[in-house]
C-alpha cells in the first residue's frame, strides 16, 4: 500500500512537471495533501524537488527496474536537466572507467602501424584520464607512437596536468585506489605528491581551449581518437548539442569519438544525424563502470540504467562511436 502511494505521488508530481509551468505550486499542493508535514517548507521549488526525491527513494530497487518506472524516471530526469545549475571544475580520477580505457587502448593498438596515432582528450581536467590511457597503451605496446593532446577550458587544470603531480592529501580527487606501487612505471612519490613518470609526461602536450569554440579544428587539427567525457552535462541542452557537433569535426575519417556524461537522447540524435556508427564492444561493462547511476533521475548528471527492452539499447548506451569514412571530420 505504501509502495503504491509513493509511486502514485511520484507519477502525479512528475507528470505535473511537464504539463504545467506552475510545477512547484502543483507539486506543493499534491505533497501537502498527501504528506502534510512537508508543508513546512516555504519555498515551492525546493518543496517540489524534495517531493520527487522522497517519493523516488521510497521505491524498492526492484520496482525501479520496471519498464513503467524507468519510463517515469526518464520523464523526471527531464526536469533537473532543464533547471539545475550548470558549471564544472577540476574533478578527475585515474582509471575512472577501466573498461572504456581498455577499449581506447585496443582501438589505438589496432590502427595501422607506420604513423603516429593522434589522440586528444577534450575537457581533460588535470590529466588523469589521458595519462591512464597512455599508460595502458604504453605498457601493452611500448613501440606504438602516440601523439597525445589534452585540452581544457581552465588554465589551472592545464598547468596541473602538465606538471603531472597529484597531492596525496586529496586522494578522493585523482588518486583513489592508486599508489606508487599499484601500477608499474606509472607514478613516483616525491614528498607529499605522486608524480607521473617522465616517459608518460613526454608523450603528452597540453593546451587551454574551449570545446565549443568554432576554431577548435583549426587550432588542433583532426585526430584518430577524440575523448570527450563528463563535461557536456555542464552545458544547457542547446549548447551541449552544438558543442557535440563541434567535437565531431575533430574526428578524422574512420576515427573514433568517445563521449560520456551527456544526455543520451541528445547524443543519439546528434551523432546519428552525422553518420557516426556506434561501437558496442563492452558496452554493458563500460556503462556499469560509470559512477553516476545513483544520481539518476534526480540529478542532471545522473546516468539511467540500461533498458534492454529497447530495440536501440546498444546504440543508446554505448560511449564509443566511429566516424564515417567519407565524411569524418566535417561535422556537417
Amino acid at each position: 500500500m505504501a509502495l503504491k502511494r509513493a509511486w502514485r505521488i511520484l507519477r502525479n508530481i512528475a507528470t505535473g512537471a511537464e504539463d504545467s509551468r506552475g510545477y512547484p505550486a502543483r507539486a506543493a499542493g499534491i505533497l501537502r495533501n498527501r504528506i502534510p508535514w512537508t508543508g513546512r517548507s516555504s519555498n515551492p521549488q525546493s518543496l517540489a524537488d524534495r517531493a520527487i526525491e522522497l517519493s523516488w527513494n521510497g521505491l524498492p530497487q526492484s520496482v525501479r527496474l520496471w519498464k513503467s518506472t524507468q519510463a517515469l524516471g526518464r520523464w523526471i530526469h527531464r526536469r533537473p536537466s532543464r533547471v539545475q545549475s550548470r558549471g564544472g571544475g577540476c574533478f578527475t580520477r585515474f582509471f575512472r572507467n577501466l573498461p572504456q580505457l581498455e577499449v581506447i587502448r585496443d582501438l589505438v593498438l589496432a590502427m595501422p602501424p607506420g604513423r603516429p596515432v593522434k589522440v586528444v582528450s577534450i575537457g581533460c581536467s588535470t590529466g588523469a584520464e589521458l595519462y591512464s590511457a597512455l599508460w595502458l597503451i604504453g605498457i601493452a605496446q611500448p613501440t606504438r607512437e602516440v601523439q597525445a593532446l589534452g585540452v581544457d577550458i581552465l588554465e589551472e587544470c592545464i598547468q596541473a596536468a602538465s606538471r603531472g603531480a597529484y597531492p596525496l592529501r586529496v586522494p578522493e580527487v585523482a588518486l583513489a585506489g592508486i599508489s606508487e606501487t599499484s601500477h608499474e612505471r606509472f607514478l613516483t612519490r616525491e614528498g607529499k605528491t605522486l608524480v607521473v613518470q617522465d616517459w608518460l609526461k613526454h608523450g603528452a602536450r597540453w593546451a587551454a581551449g574551449d570545446a565549443c569554440s568554432p576554431d577548435l579544428v583549426a587550432r588542433f587539427g583532426l585526430h584518430d581518437l577524440v575523448i570527450a567525457n563528463n563535461f557536456l552535462f555542464h552545458l544547457t541542452p542547446e549548447r551541449a548539442g552544438a558543442c557535440l557537433r563541434n567535437l565531431a569535426r575533430l574526428v578524422a575519417p574512420s576515427g573514433y569519438l568517445i563521449v560520456s556524461g551527456v544526455d543520451l537522447d541528445l547524443r543519439s540524435s546528434v551523432l546519428g544525424g552525422l553518420g557516426f556508427v556506434p561501437v558496442t564492444a563492452r558496452c554493458e561493462e563500460i556503462h556499469a563502470a560509470e559512477d553516476t547511476h545513483a544520481a539518476w533521475p534526480l540529478r542532471s548528471w545522473g546516468l539511467e540504467p540500461i533498458d534492454r527492452r529497447r530495440q536501440d539499447w546498444t546504440a543508446r548506451y554505448t560511449t564509443v562511436f566511429r566516424s564515417p569514412a567519407a565524411t569524418g571530420g566535417t561535422g556537417q
